[in-house]
């Protein structure tokens, strides 16, 4: 019988045969799913090195690792190059931009998220970020958040390369998610520790984890990612604070012109969620997919 340690070390591997992605030891380490307690990162290596019944689930190469029955792992690695080259680039881009958040009236913090926050990009990936913004003015931060890059045509659908995706907003006291996970929600555990800090100068991104402890459950040995001078601007003008007077006024035209296909999920799950807490537009979401997946893949390797 396998150990706790190798079964989560196949997990791990698992969840990341979905998208193609093969990781090193210190990345199984630390994204280890669901172990029954920690694990030393030279545990991890002893048992990626020494395990006969790892042997016959996992290949390996250059010092990466994948799951036996996923592509080729060389041919993997080839594309986590290519890709983490298109993300560098799209991390470049955000950079540029990265000083106009801190002039967005009641935003407060700003993080990449989704393929960027695993530097895992191509030519048509979006640059997707989360952002936090003070309550009672969710809406007219939104306005102000999303002007910019509609005046330069930098938004999801205009052709232009690297498009800027701001569809996932919440107060800085609706910070606790898991009234928006699904049931077992991998997916949502690998988002919140994978945001990559932009903007953050009142620590809200650590509220944002201290609120959702229950990602502990599944990833225990997952730190949030920290500030990174090569994604935080050099420099910041002083917080921009926001009236609420006008807040109606925002929330009445933006509502309005909302697509169709937003308003008719709007409240329904947890795919689109429209309140003055939390404004969430994924109205393709795929975690529904990635848990059924995940779970075929486990009942199927262990």
């Amino acid at each position: 019988m396998p150990t706790d340690l190798e079964r989560a070390v196949v997990r791990t591997l698992i969840w990341f045969s979905l998208t193609q992605h093969p990781v090193t030891a210190f990345e199984i380490h630390k994204w280890l799913l669901q172990p029954e307690g920690k694990y030393e990162l030279g545990q991890v290596q002893r048992v990626l090195s020494q395990s006969e019944y790892l042997d016959k689930k996992i290949q390996r190469s250059q010092g990466m690792y994948a799951l036996k029955g996923s592509a080729f792992i060389e041919d993997q690695i080839k594309q986590r190059q290519k890709r983490f080259q298109d993300a560098e680039r799209k991390f470049k881009t955000l950079r540029r931009w990265a000083h106009v958040f801190r002039l967005l009236p009641g935003v407060r913090a700003v993080a990449a998220g989704n393929t960027l926050a695993w530097w895992g990009t191509n030519e048509e990936s979006d640059i997707d970020l989360f952002l936090v913004t003070d309550p009672g003015c969710i809406w007219s931060s939104r306005f102000w958040s999303v002007l910019p890059f509609a005046l330069s045509g930098r938004r999801p659908h205009t052709g232009r390369r690297d498009p800027f995706c701001l569809s996932f907003f919440a107060t800085r006291d609706a910070l606790q998610l898991e009234s928006v996970c699904l049931e077992r929600d991998v997916y949502m555990a690998y988002w919140l520790k994978s945001l990559v800090p932009v903007m953050d100068q009142e620590s809200f991104l650590s509220q944002l984890h201290l609120e959702n402890r229950w990602v502990e459950a599944l990833l225990p040995n997952a730190f949030a990612r920290a500030d990174h001078h090569r994604h935080i601007p050099a420099s910041l003008p002083a917080p921009v604070r926001q009236p609420r007077l006008l807040e109606p006024v925002f929330r009445s035209l933006q509502r309005r012109r909302l697509p169709v296909r937003l308003k008719e999920l709007a409240n329904q799950d947890t795919r689109v969620v429209v309140t003055d807490h939390m404004l969430k537009f994924h109205a393709n979401d795929r975690r529904e997919q990635f848990r059924d997946r995940f779970e075929q893949l486990t009942a199927h390797h262990l």
